[in-house]
């Protein structure tokens, strides 16, 4: 089920708004379920890192995947307890 959640971008997690958004969008961290925040799960092609639309929580292991074209994310891998 997608779901709109909070975002924050930047290496200083500044809260995304509809006034600074396009400079921090795409988001560098989401809120997760259990209130952590996600970071933004990069790959590696050569030298370069490119985001991959996936968010990881290092807390509870959950990963989220952006909506191409909405504000929404998809809960890809749930908490394995």
């Amino acid at each position: 089920m997608a779901a709109e959640r909070q975002c924050y971008g930047g290496q200083w997690k500044v809260p995304i708004t509809p006034y600074n958004r396009r400079l921090y969008w795409p988001p560098s961290w989401i809120k997760c379920d259990c209130g952590e925040l996600a970071k933004q799960v990069r790959v590696r092609k050569g030298d370069v890192l490119y985001p991959n639309g996936h968010y990881l929580c290092k807390v509870c292991q959950r990963e989220y995947r952006k909506v191409d074209g909405r504000d929404q994310f998809i809960l890809v891998k749930p908490n394995e307890e």
